[in-house]
């Protein structure tokens, strides 16, 4: 019988973001990316310029994050605000947040970056807002996960 996978936490603060073990292991330390809700994006929408370059940078922090994170890894929050996130997709607290709705959130975005008017669409577009979606998109495709648990 194979060990369970690894649990782990995700916690977006203003200056960097947090995944840390879900359970107190040996040997097993907390992930700290370089950037937070307060530093990765600026202007409300950000322009579509500004994403990509957030894309970028994130990319680059988490490209390790599969091998720390462990296979069959599980994601789980109870960041406020990533539920709020959430929240957008239809997820309530206790829900699943899978990483096609993360995609579909991102793809909405990107379209009020481009110009859709807020009238069409009430997701949050503000600097920490989108920060957290970019964050959360990128640490999910390149860390091999396939959603996260919205925790109470």
């Amino acid at each position: 019988m194979s060990a369970a996978a690894p649990s782990w936490l995700l916690l977006i603060q203003e200056r960097v973001a947090l995944i840390q073990p879900a359970l107190s292991a040996q040997n097993v330390h907390e992930l700290a990316l370089p950037f937070g809700h307060a530093t990765l994006l600026a202007g409300e929408p950000p322009t579509p310029l500004q994403i990509e370059h957030a894309i970028e940078r994130v990319e680059d922090a988490v490209m390790g994050a599969r091998t720390h994170l462990g296979a069959g890894a599980r994601l789980a929050t109870r960041d406020a605000a990533l539920h709020a996130l959430a929240r957008h997709a239809g997820v309530d607290a206790g829900g699943w947040l899978g990483i096609d709705a993360v995609e579909a959130l991102f793809n909405r975005l990107a379209a009020r970056a481009a110009g859709r008017p807020a009238a069409q669409d009430a997701l949050p577009v503000d600097a920490p807002s989108a920060a957290r979606l970019v964050i959360l998109r990128e640490l999910l495709h390149h860390g091999g996960l396939s959603g996260i648990q919205c925790r109470d």
